[in-house]
């Protein structure tokens, strides 16, 4: 879209919220069109959008796919079908024959349900409160609320024998990680990698710790390289910032859990005085912070399109971020060595006030995945 010319464009009014608001009664030909369609595919798969990627409503989708063994999986990501918590499961995606969109458009994170990605002849079913009826073939639309329909579709689920295959071998590929990844995790040297910080924080999350991600290419690897039963992120649209006042929000929510808030430098910059907040409402969150001293997300986009020598306004100071949460009053930590990173951690836990453990990190590119290929 930043690159796209667009002559004699209209400028639409804003519909008013609500207007196209999703009918009480289901559409119950629709629901079991959709049915028939899915036990019928060999490679079907549901991408769920963020507001289906929560609680009871997640909890729908996981009884249907439970029932048919259709993987479900959610797309909450700024990077769509690139997310890297997607794993080896990224690449196969291309191989779907029938696609639920439950709760989530056909835009951009889905690459506008387009070939390439996915296969020419894919079907596609959009299950949204606001259908936005696609006229394209291949395109069933199901306007009406989510989690009703795949409560629906799990009552009729029994009606239909299916092919549990697939689904088992995409969800071994989403839990497998690249090759290399092990090895990067745990090499030697100074500034650390990324993975040396997810290694450290899984533990806590193991333990039930709230996980929110906010941020570019370290924002990607927090996501690709850790696994947490709660998790914040930034959201498809990608807007940085916002981490540590989810944070405080999150420690409300779930006073009981540790709260781990993971940004990178830019990140930090937004917000970095709502840890004043968080001291003043008793909030101890730990900010762990991967600094590069780069905006490196946009460092890598300059690198891609205009080359080494032309990569301009992405250099950033090594400031010492955690220096900023002492002077608040709050526990600060300063890491460079990867044995020194979980101890530091910990200390920052036990302190039980707001704290900032600021990483020295390599400012390496998020991993990407592409069809036919597994990662880097």
């Amino acid at each position: 879209m930043l690159d796209a010319k667009v002559d004699g464009a209209t400028r639409l009014a804003p519909r008013p919220h609500g207007s196209e608001s999703a009918p009480d009664a289901l559409p119950d030909a629709e629901v079991h069109e959709a049915l028939d369609l899915l036990a019928s595919a060999r490679q079907p798969v549901i991408l769920a959008g963020p507001a289906m990627a929560r609680a009871a409503r997640w909890g729908s989708i996981e009884r249907f796919a439970a029932l048919s063994g259709i993987p479900a999986l959610p797309i909450e990501s700024p990077r769509g079908l690139n997310d890297p918590w997607l794993h080896l499961a990224a690449p196969r995606l291309s191989e779907a024959d029938v696609v639920v969109l439950a709760g989530r458009r056909p835009d951009f994170t889905v690459r506008f349900a387009e070939s390439p990605p996915f296969q020419p002849g894919s079907r596609f079913i959009r299950i949204d409160w606001d259908g936005g009826r696609d006229e394209r073939p291949g395109f069933l639309t199901i306007t009406a609320d989510p989690q009703r329909v795949f409560e629906r579709l799990s009552e009729l689920a029994a009606k239909h024998a299916w092919r549990p295959g697939w689904g088992a071998e995409l969800q071994r590929a989403r839990r497998t990680v690249p090759a290399g990844w092990e090895a990067l995790r745990r090499a030697p040297g100074t500034p650390l990698h990324p993975l040396h910080v997810c290694m450290a924080l899984q533990p806590w999350l193991d333990e039930g710790a709230v996980l929110v991600g906010d941020g570019g290419e370290f924002g990607q690897w927090i996501q690709g390289g850790t696994e947490a039963t709660v998790r914040l992120i930034n959201g498809p649209a990608g807007a940085i910032g916002g981490g540590i006042p989810m944070g405080c929000a999150a420690k409300l929510a779930y006073p009981a859990r540790h709260v781990i808030v993971a940004v990178g430098d830019g990140t930090f910059g937004f917000h970095a005085f709502e840890l004043d907040t968080a001291l003043r409402h008793r909030l101890p969150i730990v900010v762990v912070v991967g600094n590069d001293a780069r905006w490196n997300a946009e460092h890598r986009i300059q690198l891609e399109r205009f080359g080494p020598n032309r990569t301009v306004g992405c250099e950033l100071r090594p400031t010492r971020y955690d220096l900023v949460a002492t002077a608040l009053g709050g526990h600060g930590e300063h890491v460079e060595r990867a044995e020194d990173l979980a101890p530091a951690l910990g200390r920052a836990i036990a302190s039980g006030l707001p704290a900032c453990v600021d990483v020295a990190i390599d400012g390496v590119a998020a991993p990407e995945y592409r069809a036919g290929t597994s990662a880097h």
